[in-house]
């Protein structure tokens, strides 16, 4: 009944993918767009209610770093997990890393000072979140999310539950969307 209503995107359950190439093609859009402008449009920040507003900030990033590892990710894992699960399994796996990422970025949003980053002063940045925790950006926790679920389906749980308490040591509670997507997830279509 789902596959039916959305025959019409024609993407079959590749919708990471369609992220990944959405990721790269934000990062593209910050070399033409003012700083002030950008941020406006790809930025998080818990205060102005948009309807699409995370959704682009969860798509926007400025930081190659960042994109270098979240588009592969998003690319390449949509592509493995479709030989593994069903076109319709990743796209209940998508809205659900989408709604999750929402919940986690909305309880810890910006204004509340509850992200803690213990970790954040890690050698080398590779998100693309503000320094000073004004406000999220980044497609971070949607490759987490399937990096992780693609774990969990090759059983190497304790490979992903050292890695999501590594991630959240160094994004904040904000970024438990992303782990609890994949957990659910595989307890739900796996």
């Amino acid at each position: 009944m789902l596959a039916d209503k959305l025959s019409w995107a024609r993407l079959n359950g590749n919708w990471f993918a369609f992220f990944g190439v959405g990721n790269l093609l934000a990062y593209g859009a910050h070399f033409f767009m003012s700083k002030d402008n950008y941020d406006y449009h790809f930025s998080y920040t818990g205060l102005l209610p948009r309807m699409f507003g995370p959704i682009k900030a969860m798509m926007g990033s400025d930081v190659l770093a960042n994109v270098i590892w979240t588009a592969p990710t998003l690319i390449g894992l949509n592509y493995y997990m479709l030989q593994r699960v069903s076109p319709l399994v990743m796209t209940k796996f998508f809205a659900l890393s989408l709604a999750s990422t929402f919940i986690f970025w909305s309880a810890f949003n910006p204004t509340t000072g509850l992200n803690y980053r213990l970790a954040k002063h890690f050698p080398m940045k590779f998100d693309a979140c503000a320094d000073d925790g004004s406000y999220y950006r980044g497609a971070d926790q949607l490759a987490q999310a399937i990096i992780y679920f693609a774990l969990i389906y090759n059983r190497m749980w304790a490979v992903s539950l050292f890695f999501m308490a590594t991630d959240v040591l160094y994004y904040g509670p904000a970024t438990i969307g992303g782990p609890t997507a994949a957990i659910a997830g595989a307890f739900m279509f796996l």
